[in-house]
C-alpha cells in the first residue's frame, strides 16, 4: 500500500498500489537510457492508457502522433507493472518530436537508473537489443561472442 509514498508524477499520496514504470531509449550515442517512475491510477491514464492503447491499434505508427516514423524513427520503451494485473511492455515506434515528448513524461519525478551495461561487467542484462545489431538479427545473424 502507497500509504505514504507519493506517485512520482503528481507527488499526491493516494490509497493504493502505485504502478513503476521503467522508460527506457537509446540515445544518439548508442547509450541506453532508463528512468523509474512511481504512477498512480490517475498519472497512469494520463500518460500511459493512451500510448498502450495507440500502441498496440497500430504498433509501426508513433503512439502520439499517429504518423509512420519513417527515417525519424526513435523508439521508446515501456515496461510497467500494474499491481494485481503484472508487467506490460511496450515498444513504441515514436517519431523523434513525439519521442521527446514521451521521454520529458518519463522523467517527471522519476530516478535515473545505473546503466546495466556497466553494473553486470559489460554484458547487457536484458531483452534490449542494440540498434545497430537489430538488422542482423533479424536475419538470424547473432554476434561473436
Amino acid at each position: 500500500m502507497s500509504l505514504f509514498i507519493p506517485c512520482d508524477a503528481c507527488k499526491r499520496v493516494n490509497v493504493g498500489k502505485l504502478s513503476n514504470a521503467t522508460w527506457a531509449w537509446w540515445r544518439a550515442d548508442n547509450v541506453r537510457v532508463a528512468w523509474r517512475q512511481r504512477l498512480c491510477v490517475e498519472c497512469y491514464l494520463m500518460n500511459v492508457a493512451g500510448l498502450e492503447q495507440a500502441t498496440h491499434e497500430n504498433p509501426m505508427s508513433c503512439p502520439l502522433c499517429h504518423a509512420l516514423p519513417g527515417e525519424q524513427l526513435d523508439p521508446c520503451y515501456l515496461t510497467i507493472y500494474v499491481p494485481a494485473y503484472g508487467p506490460l511492455r511496450l515498444e513504441m515506434a515514436t517519431c523523434a518530436p513525439c519521442a521527446v515528448e514521451i521521454r520529458n513524461r518519463a522523467q517527471v519525478g522519476a530516478k535515473l537508473l545505473d546503466d546495466r551495461r556497466a553494473s553486470s561487467g559489460g554484458q547487457d542484462s536484458g531483452p534490449q537489443i542494440d540498434p545497430e545489431l537489430a538488422a542482423w538479427r533479424a536475419l538470424g545473424i547473432e554476434p561473436r561472442g
